[in-house]
């Protein structure tokens, strides 16, 4: 039976909500609505009390609604609830309950809801189905679930996930949530979603993309766990991740940045399954701390978008800080990534002149960067089949622990320079024509040995510029080794192939013991320690390695 309430009534004996908070600095009576898409200053929600509360309770097909506000008129019928708000004061919506239906709420300025021990599911269309393209705080209490149709009713309307907003969605509250998106995404705005440092618990499961936003996507907090039949994150501008923790299985990306940027400066993100790529942006990838651990497909990290072998955004990677594993679980199918094709023909060339596919599934490597790759702190490990770490323009590595491994091609490719600064740095190439470190030497650019710990299987180079002293030695397959330079040592595991020659190198002459039992700081998943202190094994003879000694140049 429909039932239709005309509120034109002044509340009464509702007091001011204050158990539900929100931000001070705006009346309420102003929003500039999707102008706001960057600005997450008002986004605190615990300073402002709001004017009036609407309850609304299910149970079964039936809604019930409490209170009474002036210049509201609330629709419903069989457990579908319509709001059309006029007001210009801040209102809290409080739902709760277990039931079928749908809540649809129409206004002009933005608003709060509270979930509040809330299951709701609507065979037709969204469970909240948020209308208002002004800033929407949603406070999580309790435990929460919300489910959509697997196909939704005609409708003019834009409408696109179990939880939908036209206007920002900001999360907030102990409680938890749990959404299923049958139709597409779970939680979808056309603007942006902010989770915030007070964010609570979100379990995500959705046909297309668990969280999906049009104009910014904030992680400042919340503990997500995402099961996404697209990607798991996806957002058409900047991704911001800057606490929280994230744990993505996506059948195509885990966190994808469509037009630009992605920054990440803290959290924890697991992505245990990306059927494509891991984190992809179309522009930038700044890292500058968090714990990351990435298995998937194709890519783990990639910036930049490539097109019918057209470099349409030439993004950049910058790793400063955090404690990052990336396994790229492809195969390779491009024959190398960074060796130039000689004219006229193919050869067991990639990357450079003819050789980089525009396939992301031909060339699986574990870092990508269209420009360029700068790393100057934190733990870096990267494995692949096809070069473990590419750059398409200067590679810089000036501090921290890098590892990268590929079992198929180079460890380290840059299609630029490549500058080695400092930091620890173990790089593992396939046999030959592969190589540890390569550079685009068939491009005029150069490898340059700086600075900082170096240990490379599977060669250098040819012609590099060795301003700092290597040296090499005869190498045993699965041993662990020990490198001393100055004070400090460096514990290594050789991979289970091509390990018959290593490269060495250090601010002082290293000292390198082989067969050892180490221990320290675990790093590099398992295939390093530093600093490092080891017992037994036997000393190294070492000799003077220079940029004609040979492993380098591929097979020109």
């Amino acid at each position: 039976m429909k039932k239709i309430l005309w509120l034109v009534l002044t509340v009464v004996g509702m007091a001011a909500c204050t158990e539900y908070n929100a931000p001070t600095n705006n009346s309420g009576t102003t929003d500039s609505g999707s102008g706001e898409a960057n600005d997450t200053t008002d986004n605190d929600v615990t300073n402002q009390v709001w004017s009036d509360t609407l309850y609304i309770s299910w149970s079964g097909s039936e809604a019930t609604v409490t209170g009474a506000i002036d210049s509201i008129t609330v629709t419903n019928e069989n457990g579908y609830v319509t709001i059309n708000s006029a007001v210009t004061r801040l209102v809290t919506y409080i739902l709760s309950g277990n039931g079928t239906g749908q809540i649809s709420i129409y206004g002009s300025i933005k608003q709060q809801i509270v979930l509040n021990g809330l299951t709701l599911t609507c065979s037709d269309g969204p469970a909240i189905n948020n209308q208002c393209h002004k800033k929407c705080y949603v406070v999580v209490n309790g435990t929460n679930n919300l489910t959509d149709g697997s196909s939704y009713a005609s409708t003019t309307e834009d409408r696109k996930a179990a939880f939908f907003s036209e206007g920002q969605l900001i999360f907030s509250g102990s409680g938890s949530l749990t959404v299923k998106g049958n139709y597409k995404h779970a939680i979808a705005s056309d603007d942006y979603i902010h989770l915030t440092s007070e964010a609570g618990t979100f379990v995500l499961n959705a046909a297309s993309d668990g969280l999906h936003a049009n104009d910014a996507m904030y992680i400042n907090g919340g503990t997500t766990t995402i099961t996404a039949g697209s990607d798991g994150v996806q957002c058409d501008s900047t991704i911001t991740i800057a606490g929280g923790a994230l744990t993505i299985t996506a059948d195509a990306d885990g966190i994808q940045s469509d037009t630009t940027n992605i920054v990440i400066s803290g959290g924890e993100i697991t992505i245990t399954k990306a059927g494509d790529k891991g984190i992809v942006a179309f522009g930038d990838v700044n890292i500058s701390g968090g714990t990351i651990r990435v298995t998937s497909q194709y890519k783990c990290i990639k910036a930049g978008k490539k097109e019918n072998n057209t470099i349409i955004s030439a993004g950049n990677i910058t790793i400063s800080d955090g404690d990052i594993q990336l396994i790229c679980t492809g195969t390779s199918t491009s024959g190398g990534g960074g060796r130039f094709a000689p004219p006229g023909g193919g050869g067991p060339g990639g990357g450079g002149w003819g050789g980089d596919s525009s396939s992301d599934s031909s060339s699986p490597e574990a870092i990508e960067a269209k420009g360029t790759i700068t790393i100057s702190g934190g733990y870096v490990y990267a494995q692949s089949s096809d070069d473990a770490i590419n750059a398409g323009g200067d590679f810089t590595i000036s501090g921290g622990c890098v590892c990268a491994y590929s079992t198929g091609n180079d460890g380290m490719d840059a299609n630029g320079n490549m500058y080695i600064k400092g930091g620890v740095v173990y790089a593992i190439g396939s046999s030959s024509p592969e190589m540890a470190i390569d550079a685009n030497t068939e491009g005029g650019k150069k490898l340059y040995i700086q600075g900082g710990t170096l240990v490379a299987i599977g060669g250098l180079e040819s012609g590099a510029s060795l301003s700092q002293s290597c040296y090499q030695a005869s190498g045993s397959a699965s041993t662990w080794y020990a490198l001393t330079v100055g004070s400090e040592t460096f514990a290594f595991k050789t991979p289970s192939s091509n390990a018959s020659k290593i490269i060495v190198s250090g601010a002082s002459t290293p000292t390198l013991y082989k067969s050892v039992t180490a221990s320290g700081t675990a790093i590099f998943n398992g295939m390093g320690y530093y600093p490092a202190t080891y017992s037994g094994g036997s000393s190294v003879s070492l000799s003077t390695y220079s940029a004609s000694s040979g492993g380098g140049g591929g097979w020109w």
